[in-house]
């Protein structure tokens, strides 16, 4: 394993949970599970830094202990915590990057896998829909929220998971200080029709016309069941009118998003639309990017979306000047990866299911309305 991470004690094996491990920036990571509004587990990973780096939290609060609830490193109040999640058809794993960036600079990060997507999270792809995507958004971002004490969480988010951050904002106005895009989808059903080469089912619904839908769709590689688009139209999701009304309704958020020049599924025209419609929203203009952005250009968006969140929390208080932003290294990257990757494997081989056992993707019946999260169901995750 590479430099600046200690290893697993040991590749995990039985019921015997993993643990924390140590990575880049002296930071500390912890495996979680959090039982989502419709009872299926959300798995991911808490990383905490070392100390402060930002020059004080977002939320103005005050230090009251070393406890990792109301951090008394440097700075005053909670460190600031970042919730992070990839696009459609991506684990976790992709967001390692974002995820070191935003460590390195003071914040507590929490990256999870959608369900009903891929990685380790419970569901299949097959039964995606973008209403699901948000309510996980929100439920993993009150449980981070009330984990780590602080006021207010900070989204970071990617393609078509940028769509449902705004609505999540929307619904939860609270939750969200600042939601970052990068290469957010602004317009579904543009995006699905060129997806779909052409077809516009979106439009089709609105003429009453349900054929066809019964089958699946290869969205971004992955195959989906073409029916969740009742609920693109069922749920406003399907034009920019119910974007921009979700950028209106939440407006004690601030939004950073960045737009590639060479995306093919989101016009340029469609993002300054949305985005120049309400005072707390930019966005800026990657002209060599494409759809996925490249390390690179991830590490510039990135800076930008630091900045904006100063900008955000206020100068650091006692007038002690910003310290300089820090950025993981291609070697600190693959760390991290390996680390979690040992950790997938263990989460993957206790999910194989026995002899007469249900489906892994059937998701374990709701107990309770809207948890804000619970332990492992093996009695077996860390307390919280």
């Amino acid at each position: 394993m590479a430099a600046g991470h200690e290893p697993l004690s040991a590749e995990p094996a039985g019921q015997e949970w993993p643990g924390a491990f140590r990575g880049p920036f002296d930071s500390v990571t912890e495996p979680f599970t959090v039982r989502n509004r419709h009872g299926a587990t959300v798995r991911g990973t808490l990383s905490r830094p070392a100390r402060r780096a930002d020059g004080g939290g977002a939320d103005g609060s005050t230090d009251s202990g070393d406890d990792g609830r109301s951090g008394s490193r440097a700075g005053t109040g909670p460190p600031p915590v970042a919730v992070v999640v990839a696009g459609l058809g991506r684990p976790r794993l992709w967001t390692a990057l974002p995820g070191l960036h935003l460590l390195a600079n003071g914040f507590t990060v929490v990256r999870f896998d959608l369900t009903n997507s891929v990685g380790v999270s419970d569901g299949d792809i097959l039964d995606f829909t973008l209403t699901r995507a948000c309510e996980d958004l929100c439920d993993v971002a009150r449980w981070a929220r009330e984990r780590c004490g602080t006021e207010r969480v900070t989204a970071v988010t990617a393609s078509i998971t940028g769509r449902a951050a705004l609505r999540a904002a929307a619904l939860e106005p609270d939750l969200f200080a600042l939601v970052g895009t990068l290469c957010g989808v602004v317009d579904v059903r543009a995006t699905l029709t060129a997806l779909l080469s052409g077809r516009d089912l979106v439009g089709q619904l609105h003429r009453g016309d349900a054929s066809g839908l019964d089958g699946v769709g290869t969205l971004f590689g992955h195959d989906i069941r073409l029916r969740g688009v009742e609920g693109l139209v069922r749920d406003d999701w399907a034009g920019t009118a119910g974007t921009v009304r979700d950028l209106r309704t939440a407006s004690r958020t601030r939004f950073v998003d960045f737009h590639a020049g060479g995306d093919p599924w989101i016009r340029r025209t469609d993002v300054r639309a949305v985005y120049d419609s309400v005072p707390h929203a930019r966005t800026f203009f990657l002209p060599d990017a494409g759809h996925e952005l490249n390390p690179a250009q991830t590490r510039r968006a990135l800076a930008v979306l630091l900045r904006a969140h100063r900008a955000l929390s206020g100068p650091p208080p006692g007038g002690r000047p910003r310290p300089p932003l820090r950025t993981p290294t291609t070697a600190q990257v693959s760390a991290q990866r390996r680390a979690e990757k040992a950790l997938d494997r263990w989460w993957l081989a206790r999910q194989r299911p026995g002899p007469g056992s249900a489906p892994v993707t059937a998701p374990a019946p709701a107990t309770a309305p809207v948890a804000a999260g619970t332990p492992d169901p093996a009695g077996t995750a860390p307390a919280h």
